[in-house]
């Protein structure tokens, strides 16, 4: 009696517990989380094309440059100075949203962090005016931008609260409000900026994006109020201690990793600048902007969404295999028809969103084309080792070995072939990334992608493949009768997809 019983028990719980991670993770779970973001990201895309084509119109490729270099000059400085808390912060409000006994009350948490944030707010600020002639001399060769990065001392500031407020609204999974408070910035940048750009050109860059950080602050710390009435908590010193460390361990190691991404991308455009100049650079953030907000909705989608599911299944590596081959599926599903369609239609994109002065631009657009279905690839993948807590190896691969071959590559790619050879170096980072994340996660958790999806990934992969092919064809009518046809199948490959697990 009692052997049945525990037998009759045992097989219930993992019945249900079967069911809960068939639920919680099936496709159109999947499906709805991504579309949630989707809808959203489709409005900011639409409004970042109308803002990229004035601004390609009023400050052409060099103005593009001057703003992509303080862009990611900054950047660096913001990564390190936010000491990575915001994914550390969406780890541990997640934990109180999800009951999880060992974590604190929300209200805690959102103190703590809060009180955590401001002070990094101050170290990026103070660091960015401290910085800022050694930044102008690193950048630009000279003095002239000493004033610009002091000014932008105030953009660090409110930008790295907005991230803090951002994490929390992303570690409460409030997706409506996430989404429409990160449609402020960029409105901000349309209605503020372009103005700025009309009437003082180059000059105007740098208020902009001060008004957009400013702008963005406010409405993120505006929609959390909305969603979480937090009142003044007196957290024990002990507590506040404790969760700060816990807070600090996690995020400085993915800080490292992505400051490490992140200067690996300004050693980039100092390359291309050194060699090129700035209008190189300024083609570069061109090509790499249309192709990647094109299928930015995919991306922006899988990293809210993908996620905090991930980070669910960190203590159960059967679980964590469905979910990522789930994603896998239905992210090659999306991103390969949008893949052939940029091959397709990159000369019309072009002179549509920006002006005939970024036509040199389209062979690039399309090797980076190819290499964003390897992207798609390897961006499920690059999640676990974070979810998992494993900071060693997080910051091994993503870190060290990911921004080394980022840097060679495109450093050698560049000076080989010119701005083709940085579409070629996307295509070769993404291979060795799918390649090495691959190998590592399977030794390390036992991850395996399974026979359907593998197979899926190469039927879907074949046809991006052949259509980047058919574009180097020297007649363009016969190259674009042959992407079309692949277009098409493709299109009625994904869509059947796609219904076919929706409706499982």
């Amino acid at each position: 009696m009692c052997l049945r019983r525990f037998l009759y028990v045992a097989t219930e719980g993992r019945m249900a517990n079967e069911s809960t991670i068939v639920k919680e993770n099936s496709y159109r779970s999947i499906m709805r989380g991504m579309s949630a973001f989707g809808g959203v990201q489709v409005l900011q895309i639409a409004i970042n094309v109308v803002r990229g084509k004035c601004v390609a119109l009023l400050l052409g490729p060099e103005g593009m440059g001057i703003s992509q270099l303080l862009v990611s000059s900054t950047n660096t400085l913001k990564q390190a100075a936010s000491c990575g808390l915001p994914m550390s912060i969406v780890r541990e409000v997640a934990a109180t949203r999800d009951g999880d006994a060992s974590a604190l009350d929300t209200d805690s948490v959102v103190a703590v962090a809060r009180r955590v944030v401001r002070w990094t707010a101050l170290l990026a600020m103070l660091l960015c005016g401290a910085c800022s002639m050694l930044l102008s001399r690193l950048t630009f060769d000279n003095d002239l931008y000493t004033w610009s990065f002091v000014a932008l001392s105030v953009m660090m500031l409110f930008s790295v609260m907005a991230d803090g407020e951002m994490s929390l609204l992303q570690g409460l999974h409030e997706v409506k409000r996430l989404s429409k408070a990160s449609l402020v910035g960029a409105l901000t940048a349309l209605v503020g900026g372009v103005p700025l750009y009309w009437f003082f050109g180059y000059g105007g860059i740098v208020p902009a994006m001060i008004l957009m950080s400013v702008v963005t602050w406010a409405f993120f710390r505006y929609n959390m109020g909305k969603t979480h009435h937090s009142p003044r908590v007196d957290v024990a010193r002990d507590v506040r201690k404790a969760l700060t460390r816990r807070l600090l361990a996690l995020g400085l190691v993915l800080m490292a990793g992505t400051v490490l991404t992140t200067l690996t991308g300004y050693l980039v455009n100092m390359w291309v600048r050194s060699i090129g100049g700035v209008a190189d650079v300024g083609l570069f953030q061109a090509a790499n902007s249309i192709a990647g907000q094109y299928v930015g909705v995919v991306f922006t989608a899988m990293s809210l969404d993908y996620f905090p599911r991930l980070s669910a299944a960190i203590s159960d590596n059967r679980r964590m295999t469905v979910i990522v081959n789930r994603q896998y599926e239905l992210v090659g599903l999306i991103v390969a028809p949008l893949a052939i369609i940029l091959m397709l239609t990159a000369p019309v994109l072009i002179r549509v969103l920006t002006s005939e002065a970024f036509m040199g631009v389209v062979p690039l657009v399309r090797w980076m084309a190819l290499g964003l279905f390897l992207r798609a690839m390897a961006y499920p993948l690059g999640y676990i080792a974070f979810a998992k807590g494993n900071k060693r190896l997080y910051f091994c691969l993503e870190g060290v070995f990911g921004c080394s071959v980022m840097l060679v590559v495109n450093c050698l790619c560049y000076w080989l072939w010119g701005l083709v050879g940085l579409g070629v170096a996307m295509v070769v980072v993404h291979a060795v990334d799918v390649a090495a994340y691959y190998v590592v996660n399977r030794r390390a958790y036992g991850y395996r992608i399974d026979g359907p999806t593998l197979r899926l990934m190469i039927i879907l992969f074949v046809p991006v493949l052949l259509s980047f092919l058919a574009t180097l064809i020297s007649d363009i009518r016969i190259g674009s009768v042959v992407t079309a046809v692949l277009l098409a199948v493709t299109l009625v490959t994904s869509f059947r997809g796609i219904r076919s697990r929706l409706s499982r």
